[in-house]
């Protein structure tokens, strides 16, 4: 485990936890209607186990100089993986007005990982177009 190599080490580390919007928020089940499933109970409550799980780790690791954050991508579909339609429903509810693209996830990334983040511990970036700020 990260922390343990860290740990006998005695060098700081940081981990990152990729979670979702969707651990923090219920999605738009007019998003989906028709177009495609919605998105399941079991990955809202599975992201929002591992937003929760960042916070915990977080308060027990600091003293190992070990930090834990989390990162919570919104609508970052892969190409040609969804629907065009789905991707334009899920488009109206991202202030925005669009998807995220693969690279917008490499700013908070690099904080995170980063001496740039080193007093950031036990967060989780929302990395959504300002979906959860409606």
């Amino acid at each position: 485990m990260l922390r343990d190599h860290a740990v006998a080490r005695s060098a700081p580390a940081s981990i990152v936890m990729i979670g979702s919007m969707y651990g923090v928020v219920a999605s738009y089940p007019d998003a989906y209607a028709g177009v495609a499933v919605a998105s399941p109970v079991q990955y809202h409550a599975l992201k929002g186990g591992t937003i929760h799980m960042t916070r915990h780790l977080a308060v027990y690791w600091a003293g190992d100089n070990v930090r834990v954050n989390c990162l919570s991508p919104g609508p970052f579909p892969i190409p040609n993986g969804i629907p065009a339609e789905m991707e334009r429903r899920l488009s109206t509810k991202v202030p925005q007005g669009r998807m995220g693209l693969p690279h917008e996830l490499k700013g908070g990334l690099l904080l995170f990982a980063s001496d740039a983040g080193s007093y950031i511990t036990g967060q989780n970036l929302l990395v959504d177009g300002g979906w959860t700020a409606w």
